[in-house]
């Protein structure tokens, strides 16, 4: 075998391992996106769910309400003419106690994060799990709210389980901050000390990636947060 022949083959052989490796390495990315998702999809239908049987049951509280509203307003008038202050009292008493609690939360103008952060906080409620939000997303949103979903999806899931793993001192503090450019998203969460790096951080870098962001985490003692960066002008 002449050396020609040899550099064609060595170079033949760099190039079929050169698609190869670029084959593994989109197949990596393809299997991590669609893992995110199906997460996305189980998370989103569920808080939707969970939002419209919310809405569903406050519009029967409201109708009931509604009804009885006429008859409330003939009470109140009749103990306002009588002067009977202490029944009045006694009465307006009543009426609180049956204004329903619970009401739908209220944290951006897009209806389907707001579903998504608001089926969390009834998961956080049930688990004494204190929730914090603050966001500020612009209207309309300069990046699909599907990839917003997916991120929030797969940061709060984590954030969750962790504080799950906790007996108390559990907490969740969102953040979501714009500037035109660039999106920051931060979620901090207690935890037992004990990070991996797991599929939910792995589905994360995935959408990251796409908008040429980054993600950062740190740790201490008992405090685990996640910084993600997106660029908004790709």
């Amino acid at each position: 075998m002449n050396l020609t022949i040899a550099i064609a083959i060595i170079a033949g052989l760099a190039i079929f391992a050169f698609f190869v490796c670029k084959f593994y390495c989109n197949t990596y990315k393809a299997i991590n996106m669609y893992k995110a998702e199906a997460e996305f999809a189980r998370c989103i239908i569920s808080s939707e769910r969970a939002h419209y049987q919310k809405i569903a049951e406050m519009h029967e509280t409201l109708s009931t309400m509604r009804h009885d509203f006429k008859y409330h307003l003939e009470k109140i008038e009749e103990l306002l003419r009588t002067g009977d202050a202490e029944k009045l009292e006694l009465y307006l008493t009543e009426i609180r106690k049956q204004i329903p609690e619970g009401a739908l939360l209220y944290y951006c103008t897009d209806y389907v994060i707001n579903a998504l952060l608001t089926s969390y906080a009834k998961n956080c409620k049930e688990l004494d799990i204190k929730y914090k939000v603050k966001i500020s997303l612009p209207n309309p949103l300069s990046v699909p709210r599907y990839d917003i979903c997916i991120i929030l999806c797969n940061l709060l899931e984590n954030a969750l389980e962790a504080c799950k793993k906790l007996d108390s001192g559990r907490e969740i503090d969102l953040a979501i901050k714009t500037d035109g450019k660039r999106m920051a998203i931060r979620v901090k969460n207690s935890f037992n000390g004990i990070a991996n790096e797991n599929s939910n951080l792995l589905n994360v870098k995935a959408i990251t990636q796409h908008y040429d962001g980054h993600i950062f985490t740190k740790r201490t003692e008992s405090v685990f947060t996640v910084d993600v960066m997106l660029n908004l002008s790709i």
